[in-house]
């Protein structure tokens, strides 16, 4: 059923990702991390399009003024504003810290930013539910383990040529060595990641088992699995094609709970809208049809 209420909540989550991934880009150009970057030659705080004084007051007011709306959104939905809220610090706090240097300077930058979206995941539980249940407890799960993989794995894979001092897989012998990539002993890291992040998945499907949703998650599990081949294995490593197996893996990844936990018209919809703003916006901003960072 849709209502005002959820209209709400998607405008203030479309602001959240658009803030939240500015403050990103915004503290690694300030910190002097994208400058040495040649990926990011091309963003506009590089360039000096947009000074840093601006983006700064842009961003860091815009921080603000969401956590004042989501505290809000949460004493007026939630029937428990209390961890609502406690949900909300957990976000905050941890995806600010992973923006602030920890995705740079630390080997668990992957912790973080994994905390700070499944904070965020629980977040959206309990604007319609009192308490965690069983598939509350898998539904969060599932969101770490798909972060942890998009983070740890393939956030690492497309820097791996950086060799930066937070990049695990370094540490794990993945290396590119005259243009192929060898991914060492992180292979089986970033299988057993995937892997246990399906299996999430399969509880989820469990819990509101039908023939359609099997085949649903079968299908998609068959399209992760071929992904997840592509990713991992030894190949001729070029950017480009890395990117655009990370995104449709992402998007894999995402929508295989979707069905598993809405009825199908909303599921549709959702997905509808998802996958016509994510390609059209790399069209507008990269003019692929993947971000070319």
């Amino acid at each position: 059923m849709f209502r005002v209420e959820t209209l709400i909540i998607g405008l203030f989550a479309l602001f959240a990702h658009w803030i939240s991934f500015g403050h990103n880009s915004l503290m690694d150009t300030a910190m002097g991390y994208d400058l040495e970057d040649p990926s990011k030659s091309h963003h506009p705080l590089v360039t000096g399009k947009i000074t840093l004084t601006a983006a700064h007051n842009v961003i860091h007011w815009s921080l603000c003024g969401l956590s004042v709306v989501a505290i809000i959104i949460s004493l007026s939905v939630s029937p428990n504003p209390l961890l609502a809220i406690i949900c909300i610090f957990l976000w905050f706090v941890f995806g600010y810290s992973y923006n602030s240097g920890l995705s740079k300077e630390s080997l668990l930058s992957f912790l973080p930013i994994s905390i700070c979206f499944t904070a965020m995941g629980a977040w959206g539980w309990f604007l319609s539910h009192g308490a965690m249940n069983r598939l509350g407890w898998f539904l969060i799960t599932y969101f770490f383990m798909t972060i942890l993989f998009q983070i740890s794995w393939s956030g690492h894979l497309k820097e791996l040529e950086l060799r930066e001092r937070s990049n695990i897989l370094v540490k794990m012998g993945a290396r590119v060595q005259e243009g192929v990539f060898f991914p060492g002993y992180a292979y089986a890291y970033g299988v057993a990641v995937k892997l246990v992040n399906l299996a999430v998945g399969g509880l989820i499907l469990l819990e509101n088992l039908s023939h359609l949703r099997l085949g649903w998650y079968v299908a998609l599990c068959c399209m992760a699995f071929y992904y997840l081949d592509k990713l991992t294995k030894p190949r001729k490593y070029m950017r480009g094609a890395e990117l655009y197996g990370m995104s449709i893996m992402e998007i894999i990844t995402i929508y295989l709970p979707i069905p598993l936990v809405l009825e199908w018209l909303e599921a549709f919809v959702l997905m509808l809208m998802g996958v016509v703003y994510f390609f059209a916006m790399n069209r507008l901003l990269w003019q692929k049809p993947y971000p070319r960072v």
